[in-house]
């Protein structure tokens, strides 16, 4: 089992160390939005939410700790210039992870009056609660999605031939969050009796964002295929 850990010496190790608690620490990031989302959307705790929001923002503000010393410690390793590129990148795709579960956690705790509105759809419309189910579901799979891509840097670290089984979980994960977005978007418009325009549109906002954390984890995953190649090559 063969790693870019073998590459260099104890810098470079250190390094790769950092990378990979980074890595664990937007996983905790994303895990924190999906409970906050858990606790709006199906508790309907507005406060106990707001509460995972904050933590949220500060499991984002450690994970962009991580990035930046990542970066620093990768200028000082023996890693080659176009290698050492790759892995910047790979570092700030995967802060963009964690980045966008803080901004839709922002985004969807201004819109409180959301929970008013979809409580009153429910009882004009039982069938409307799917809104919020779905809503959990891509949640879910967004940690899902992040947990896997966790797993491919480990692997790219440790056994690279392994990494790729990892990287299609990644994609399989992604599409999955992505088809439950579409049937979602798709059916926000059947609610149109029963929702106002703007709670449908602050809806079709949320949702996307939602979807949007599961497309930057495959952004990562697309720059650890590249890394794992040219690895081999």
């Amino acid at each position: 089992m063969i790693g870019i850990s073998s590459i260099g010496g104890g810098k470079e190790r250190e390094a790769l160390d950092i990378l990979r608690k980074n890595a664990k620490s937007v996983v905790a990031t994303v895990k924190k939005f999906e409970e906050m989302i858990i606790a709006l959307f199906s508790e309907r705790d507005m406060k106990k939410a707001q509460a995972l929001g904050r933590q949220v923002t500060e499991l984002e503000t450690k994970a962009d700790e991580g990035r930046r010393k990542f970066m620093c410690d990768l200028g000082k390793g023996a890693f080659l210039p176009t290698f050492r590129g790759d892995l910047a990148r790979l570092a700030e795709q995967l802060d963009n992870v964690a980045n966008t579960a803080e901004g839709v956690t922002r985004a969807t705790l201004l819109r409180e009056r959301l929970l008013d509105a979809l409580s009153k759809a429910e009882k004009k419309q039982k069938k409307a609660k799917a809104i919020r189910e779905s809503m959990v579901k891509m949640a879910k799979l967004a940690t899902q999605t992040a947990e896997a891509l966790r797993g491919a840097i480990d692997l790219l670290v440790t056994n690279i031939d392994a990494t790729k089984t990892k990287i299609d979980e990644v994609e399989k994960l992604e599409h999955e969050s992505d088809l439950v977005e579409q049937s979602l978007l798709g059916e926000l418009y059947d609610y149109e009796k029963v929702l106002d325009p703007v709670s449908i549109f602050q809806l079709s906002f949320l949702i996307r964002g939602i979807g949007d954390i599961s497309d930057r984890a495959e952004d990562v995953g697309d720059v650890l295929s590249i890394i794992s190649y040219t690895f081999r090559a």
